[in-house]
């Protein structure tokens, strides 16, 4: 009241000074305490009636709470700030292609969304056992051996296997006691949390939590803010995976999963143009014989055994970011861009070695997968994609007719007949 009386007696003293009185609308926001203490804003018009020559005054005054108008812009301001930043969180996750920096992102959002959060984190669910893939507020040298079971788990506690809804929740001594992995970590008492399931394909891939010290701090608001971004994380994520399917379907033989010809052409190319003159690479050609007649005689369902136990084997002695690739039909390839390639070409009697003591059977015949192979250096055999594979080819088929002369092969003659 004290502070409408200020508000009139200053509009009054310059209506006074006026030489025309006017009749004037005042449209005004107060911030109004009630008795409790409480804030609230308020709208408060002030409607001024005078006589023309101001000796007749009246004024009316209309009080409004408008708290709810102003927290329904807030929350509007809030939802748009938060679809800009799943718009930029969509256009990152196309350039990153790595989840895990994604979902750093993703926190990077919950936190400013979640102004009360303190600590978050993105759990992956593998083998029923929550492992973070990200975390904010938290070392990551606290996370990184964190590792909790789904059943021991804040939702499974309170939901038991129907893990299927976000949850606020301030029971967390409770929940604690219920539980022998959560432990208590010094310096980082939970009050209270938020948590939301991620669920991909329809398939629980995660959990997404965000904790506060304090007590009662997440609002219905919060709720529904965070259940937004659960739908719009589901969504990128699984048109992202989407897109990494067809895009690995293009780029890799649907039978034995390894790279087709054309993405082992394009990697090993750019990594010849872009080499510093201190790298070096290996490749080597490889021919898996008798692939024909195992496909002729036995069908091609015996064909793709043959084929896999080949690849099965072959990337068993494979380590870090060396390329195997099928050229096509019984033709493989594999790039070495380490100096591993020294280690894995002194194996490869060894491995031949392997197929002939572990021949597959077919009806009772036994078949070893012999194969033949060549190979190239660079730079010492060349620096380009087509120099190097050549060379590599004529060394494979040199040596496919030297295992004829020695006759290294399996005793397949009355096949060959068919």
């Amino acid at each position: 009241a004290a502070r409408i009386s200020s508000i009139k007696e200053k509009i009054k003293n310059n209506l006074d000074n006026s030489q025309v009185v006017r009749t004037e609308d005042k449209q005004l926001k107060v911030m109004l305490l009630t008795s409790s203490g409480k804030e609230v804003k308020c709208n408060l018009s002030l409607i001024l009636l005078s006589g023309r020559d101001g000796a007749s005054e009246k004024w009316v005054f209309k009080l409004i709470d408008s708290s709810c108008m102003y927290h329904e812009d807030a929350r509007i301001a809030r939802m748009e700030r938060l679809k800009d930043s799943l718009l930029n969180l969509n256009q990152s996750l196309a350039q990153l292609k790595d989840l895990k920096n994604f979902f750093g992102l993703v926190l990077e959002v919950a936190d400013s969304t979640i102004t009360h959060g303190e600590y978050c984190t993105i759990l992956e669910l593998v083998d029923d056992t929550f492992i973070p893939v990200a975390a904010r507020g938290y070392s990551w040298n606290l996370m990184a051996d964190f590792r909790l079971p789904l059943k021991e788990s804040f939702s499974w506690l309170l939901l038991g296997h129907l893990i299927d809804r976000t949850l606020i929740i301030e029971n967390i001594d409770e929940l604690y006691k219920r539980s022998e992995k959560l432990i208590k970590v010094e310096g980082h008492e939970i009050g209270s949390s938020l948590q939301t399931p991620i669920f991909l394909d329809n398939e629980l891939y995660g959990m997404m939590t965000i904790d506060s010290s304090r007590q009662h701090v997440f609002t219905e608001e919060d709720f529904n803010m965070i259940e937004y971004l659960r739908t719009q994380i589901q969504i990128a994520l699984e048109n992202q995976l989407l897109y990494n399917r067809i895009e690995h379907q293009a780029s890799h033989d649907e039978l034995t999963d390894v790279v087709s010809r054309g993405a082992f052409e394009e990697q090993v190319i750019k990594f010849l143009r872009t080499r510093h003159h201190y790298e070096s690479c290996c490749i080597v050609m490889m021919d898996l014989n008798d692939l024909k007649i195992v496909n002729d005689v036995w069908g091609h369902s015996a064909g793709d055994r043959y084929l896999i136990n080949f690849i099965s084997v072959i990337q068993d002695h494979m380590r870090g970011r060396d390329l195997l690739a099928r050229l096509g039909g019984d033709e493989f390839a594999i790039c070495f861009f380490s100096s591993q390639s020294a280690q894995f070409i002194e194996r490869l009697n060894e491995i031949q070695q392997h197929f002939i003591d572990e021949p597959l059977e077919f009806d009772g015949t036994k078949v070893s997968c012999y194969f033949s192979y060549g190979i190239a250096h660079c730079p010492e055999d060349g620096e380009t994609y087509d120099v190097l594979i050549n060379t590599a080819d004529s060394g494979m088929y040199g040596m496919k007719a030297d295992m004829k002369r020695k006759q290294l092969k399996n005793d397949l003659h009355e096949y060959r007949h068919h």
